[in-house]
């Protein structure tokens, strides 16, 4: 898995950086998240770890859930933490797992989403 560094995630989450490369990490900070413990408490079955570990990185960036943005032919499909604005930094991950952080505005703009 393609990860950001915790000084990538510092400089643009800055005091959160740690606790986010953790959560991108370790499956047991995912599953004792408490916005996950919550997540699945209200669903019938388990959801993957994938949204698990995006609902918790949501809730630590304080933003507005997640959202996905479906590739073409060229580009991957990726998903991210909505922050309420296109172009600020954001953590994303594209279908092939890589994580990155960007702003989903200027990944549209590039028009490859890889």
């Amino acid at each position: 898995m393609n990860l950001p560094s915790i000084r990538t995630l510092e400089r643009a989450f800055p005091g959160k950086g740690k606790r986010l490369r953790q959560l991108l990490t370790s499956l047991d900070a995912v599953n004792s998240h408490p916005a996950v413990i919550e997540l699945e408490r209200q669903c019938y079955h388990s959801p993957s770890i994938v949204h698990k570990r995006m609902t918790a990185i949501d809730a630590e960036l304080e933003n507005y859930g997640c959202e996905y943005v479906k590739g073409t032919g060229k580009s991957l499909s990726f998903e991210y933490s909505n922050t309420g604005d296109s172009y600020d930094a954001t953590i994303i991950r594209f279908s092939n797992g890589r994580y990155i952080v960007s702003s989903w505005g200027d990944i549209v703009e590039r028009g490859n989403y890889s």
